[in-house]
C-alpha cells in the first residue's frame, strides 16, 4: 500500500470506531511500509556506499572554514593557533563520541617536545651601544644559551697563512678583522669559532664589509624561529658567532679598550600535539587514517591559513571519522581498529608522524596501513580538469593494497588515478615529503592522496574560497571506501 493510501485508510477507520481493531493493524502496516530497507540487509559493498554518502560538502565546508580561519593564525607548530586547532579537532571527536586511545587517558593528545631556535632574540651591545638585529648584525648556527656583561674585545686577524697573535683568549671576545690576503681561500666560520673556543674565547664577532647588500638569503631565513624535533640535533651548540656591519663597528669602537655585552638565550624546548581518535575493532590490528593540521603561521605579517595544505586533508579526516563512528554505533564493528591521526609538525620536518612511529600508541607490528591525506582540495597546474587524484606509495610495499585501491575507484569513484609522482626517480620526491613516509620507513603499507602543486602553495593566498568542495568530498569518499575495505575485511592485506 502506498503512503497516500495508508493515510486515507487511516482517516476512514478513525471515523468508524467499530473498526478500531483494523485501525491498529493499519497503523502497524504503515510503519512497516514506511520504514526503509534496513542497512543490515545490504551487501558489504552497498553498506560501505551508504555510509560514504553521509560524507557531505556542507560538513567539509564547516570544518575547513574553521580550520583555515584567522582565529588559528596559520596553525604553526607550538603556537597558540596550532593548539587552538588541536582543541577544535579534539572537540569534534568528543562531539561524535569517538574515543581517545586508552593509553592517552582521555586527553586525545600525544604531546611531543620541539627544540625552537629563535635567533631574533639575540642581543649584542658594544661599548654600551645596542646594535639592531638584522639591520646591523645577525647570529649564525646553534649558539649556547648564555649572557655576559662588559667583556673585553680582542682584535684579531685569522686566515690560513696568518695565525692569531695571541694564544690565550680565556674570558674574552674575539673581533675578527678582514683577512689581509684577498686571494686566499676564506676560512669557514665554523673553523674560526672552533679554534677560538678551544683557546677559551666566549664569542666571536666578524666584521662584515658591505653588510647591507650581502647574505640577503641568510637574513631572510633567520627572521623566523627554526625548529628541530627534540633530540634530533645533528650539530652541537657552540660559542656565539656574530656578523656585524663594519660601518656600525666603526661608529662604536674606540681607541683603547673596548667591551661587549651579549645574550643568546635562543634555544627553548616547546611542545606540540598530535590529536588521536579511535574506533576499536574485533582484533588488535588497526588501520591509520592521517592528515597534518599544522601550517606555516605568518609570512611577512600575513597569515598563511593553509586551506589546502592541509586544512583540506584534516577536514576530510574529520568527516571520515564521523561516518565510521555512525556505522560503528549502528552495529558495524570493524575487524580491526581505526585510528584517526591528526599530526602537527609536518611542515617542520614530519615531526608528529616521526614522534608517533618512534613512540607508537599501538604496536607498529599490528598497524596494517596508513592512508594519508595531504592537499586534496585544489586542481594543480598540470591537469585540464579536476577529476583526478595523485596516488603515491600504494604499490611500494603492498601490491594488494594497490589492487584494492584501484578496485574501489573503478567501482565507486571514477577518478583518473595519476601515478606520476609515485615513480622512484621522480625529482620532487613527494613519497618522502608527507607523514605517510614515517610509516613506510617501518615497512607499513601506505597511500598518499595528493592533489598536486598550485600557485598558492605555501603562500598567504592558500584560502578557503579557492577550495573545490566537490573534489574534496569525492576524495574523502574514496579514502573512506578504501579504509572500509581494509578495516572490515577478514584477512589482513599482504
Amino acid at each position: 500500500m502506498k503512503v497516500e493510501g495508508i493515510k486515507k485508510e487511516f482517516q476512514r477507520l478513525m471515523e468508524n470506531s467499530k473498526y478500531y481493531y483494523l485501525l491498529i493493524i493499519a497503523f502497524v502496516s504503515s510503519c512497516v511500509v514506511l520504514k526503509p530497507k534496513t542497512i543490515q540487509n545490504q551487501t558489504p559493498q552497498k553498506t560501505a556506499q551508504l555510509y560514504s554518502n553521509t560524507i557531505s560538502t556542507s560538513d567539509l565546508k564547516v570544518y575547513l572554514k574553521k580550520l583555515s580561519s584567522d582565529e588559528f593564525e596559520g596553525r604553526e607548530t607550538t603556537t597558540k593557533g596550532q593548539k587552538r586547532a588541536a582543541s577544535y579537532i579534539k572537540d569534534h571527536f568528543i562531539k561524535y563520541n569517538i574515543s581517545s586511545p586508552t593509553t592517552l587517558e582521555n586527553t586525545y593528545f600525544q604531546q611531543f617536545p620541539v627544540q625552537v631556535l629563535d635567533l631574533s632574540s639575540v642581543d649584542l651591545s658594544i661599548n654600551g651601544t645596542k646594535l639592531k638585529f638584522l639591520e646591523e648584525f645577525y647570529s649564525l648556527g646553534l649558539p649556547v644559551n648564555c649572557s655576559y656583561l662588559r667583556k673585553q674585545i680582542v682584535l684579531q686577524v685569522f686566515s690560513l697563512t696568518q695565525k692569531p697573535q695571541e694564544e690565550n683568549f680565556k674570558g674574552k671576545v674575539v673581533l675578527l678583522l678582514n683577512d689581509t690576503n684577498k686571494h686566499e681561500k676564506p676560512v669557514s666560520w665554523r673553523k674560526k669559532i672552533n679554534y677560538f673556543s678551544s683557546k677559551g674565547a666566549l664569542a666571536v664577532i666578524l666584521q662584515k664589509p658591505n653588510y647591507k647588500n650581502t647574505d640577503l638569503r641568510i637574513k631572510d631565513q633567520i627572521i623566523k624561529p627554526y625548529m628541530k624535533i627534540h633530540g634530533n640535533q645533528k650539530s652541537k651548540a657552540h660559542i656565539p658567532f656574530f656578523i656585524v656591519d663594519d660601518q656600525s663597528l666603526l661608529s662604536v669602537l674606540k681607541d683603547g679598550d673596548n667591551t661587549t655585552s651579549f645574550s643568546t638565550q635562543t634555544n627553548k624546548t616547546k611542545y606540540s600535539e598530535n590529536v588521536l581518535g579511535f574506533i576499536p575493532g574485533k582484533t588488535d590490528e588497526l588501520i591509520v587514517i592521517s592528515a597534518h593540521y599544522d601550517h606555516l603561521g605568518y609570512d611577512n605579517g600575513q597569515i598563511c591559513n593553509g586551506a589546502d595544505d592541509d586544512g583540506s586533508g584534516t577536514s576530510s579526516l574529520m568527516s571520515i571519522a564521523k561516518s565510521f563512528k555512525l556505522a560503528f554505533d549502528e552495529g558495524f564493528v570493524p575487524q580491526r581498529g581505526i585510528l584517526f591521526l591528526a599530526f602537527s609538525g609536518e611542515e617542520k620536518g614530519l615531526f608528529g608522524s616521526r614522534y608517533y612511529t618512534e613512540n607508537p600508541i599501538f604496536p607498529l607490528s599490528k598497524t596494517v596501513v596508513d592512508l594519508n591525506i595531504d592537499m586534496v582540495g585544489r586542481k594543480d597546474t598540470l591537469h585540464d580538469n579536476n577529476n583526478y587524484i595523485y596516488l603515491i606509495g600504494s604499490d611500494r610495499i603492498s601490491k594488494e593494497l594497490h589492487s584494492i585501491s584501484e578496485e574501489v575507484n573503478n567501482e565507486n569513484i571514477f577518478f583518473n588515478l595519476d601515478y606520476t609522482y609515485n615513480k622512484k626517480d621522480d625529482p620532487n620526491r613527494f613519497y618522502e615529503r608527507s607523514d605517510h613516509y614515517n610509516f613506510a620507513k617501518n615497512n607499513i603499507p601506505v597511500i598518499f592522496y595528493f592533489g598536486g602543486m598550485h600557485e598558492d602553495y605555501h603562500k598567504p593566498t592558500d584560502d578557503f574560497e579557492k577550495i573545490d568542495f566537490t573534489k574534496l568530498a569525492k576524495v574523502t569518499k574514496y579514502v573512506f571506501l578504501t579504509a572500509w575495505e581494509l578495516a572490515y575485511r577478514k584477512e589482513r592485506i599482504k
